[in-house]
């Protein structure tokens, strides 16, 4: 993807778009460009990119449509299914979540002047409140969890750099691949911390975890530029652990963690960010991983959120480096951590915003303890 990106070109082929992974793969396209223009003060940039995704949001809603009234949407309910007729899919097994269903739906029933009315509306408060940096055409409604701490928020759920990390994956890397191959366990650091989804996990093994992030979710140190160098980063750190930003910053967030961490790297990214000429040269020719960890089952990954329940078509996958260290074969992590990994207050403490520390929670009320309010 090249910058600026080319508004009427990216409405052009959301309009022709035919697969949901198309649809994706244009929305996360303008949340990467959304963060550059907001980053280089450019706002109409910004908000053409927030207008995109917009668009891309309608596009799958209308795929959903079509799909319905061919009934080859599942609509939760047995079908009977013939040699001559194709197999309704799930909302599961087109990667895509019921809120964005109904949301997307909604956009979709609306008419050409009516939606384009709302996205002028849309943009004109955005233009007249420059300290935002998102909007919802259609809101999706408060996210529930065990305490909402959203004041202290800077940047809004849909960030480029907000997708919440399972708990249960960071911690099938540590019991699957880190533990079993490589003991040393001290210190790690999580740069991209968010409000804590993998940062809490990695408390849980390590004696000394970091967390920073580059804007203000309400966990960890916050205004800690990770790939410009300030703040000095914390000295002697044996890994650095995250699931860093989508977009072209994951590559410079690989190079930056390789070349500060003591021991190790571990990040967590899609299966198909192996595939690029571009990111061979940049990355992979010279630093192979020393572990691709593959998940035999699916992780979940939602914007703004962590769904328990959720499910995902997308695979991810753990790409591991460790210095002085031989590639090894890729690396299957069995089926089943899903269910051995979940702790019983997973739900309660990882859905709260920012994710409660083990210390600071009740287990009995479900509430943050008083001395920790």
């Amino acid at each position: 993807m090249t910058l600026p990106l080319k508004y009427d070109a990216a409405c052009r082929a959301l309009a022709e778009a035919k697969t949901f992974d198309d649809v994706r793969d244009w929305e996360d396209k303008a949340a990467a460009v959304r963060e550059y223009g907001r980053r280089a003060k450019n706002r109409s940039l910004e908000l053409d990119a927030l207008e995109i995704r917009q668009r891309a949001r309608q596009r799958r809603g209308q795929l959903l449509l079509e799909m319905k009234d061919d009934g080859l949407l599942s609509q939760g309910r047995k079908t009977t299914v013939t040699n001559s007729s194709p197999l309704p899919l799930t909302l599961e097994e087109l990667g895509v979540t019921k809120r964005e269903s109904a949301r997307d739906q909604k956009l979709a029933q609306m008419d050409g002047d009516s939606f384009e009315r709302l996205i002028a509306r849309c943009r004109t408060y955005m233009e007249e409140h420059p300290e935002r940096h998102s909007f919802d055409a259609i809101p999706d409604g408060p996210i529930n969890g065990a305490r909402s701490i959203m004041g202290s928020r800077q940047e809004p759920d849909d960030s480029l750099d907000f997708f919440p990390t399972p708990p249960w994956s960071t911690r099938a890397l540590i019991e699957c691949v880190l533990r079993p191959h490589f003991v040393l366990l001290r210190s790690a650091w999580e740069p991209a911390c968010g409000e804590g989804h993998v940062a809490e996990p990695l408390r849980e093994y390590f004696d000394t975890v970091w967390a920073t992030d580059i804007h203000n979710y309400g966990y960890g140190t916050p205004d800690y530029d990770f790939l410009n160098r300030a703040p000095d980063p914390p000295h002697g750190v044996d890994w650095i652990i995250t699931n860093p930003p989508f977009g072209d910053k994951t590559e410079a967030f690989v190079l930056r963690a390789i070349e500060l961490a003591s021991v190790g790297v571990a990040m967590f990214v899609r299966l198909q960010w192996l595939e690029s000429v571009g990111r061979y040269k940049a990355i992979f020719r010279d630093h192979p991983p020393t572990i691709i960890a593959f998940f035999a089952e699916r992780v979940n990954l939602c914007k703004g959120r962590w769904e328990p329940e959720g499910a995902t078509a997308t695979a991810y996958i753990w790409l591991v480096w460790v210095k002085g260290t031989t590639p090894r074969a890729p690396f299957w992590i069995p089926p089943g951590q899903r269910e051995s990994l979940t702790r019983p207050d997973d739900a309660a403490r990882f859905t709260a915003h920012p994710v409660i520390r083990r210390e600071e929670f009740n287990p009995e009320t479900g509430e943050v303890t008083e001395e920790a309010a």
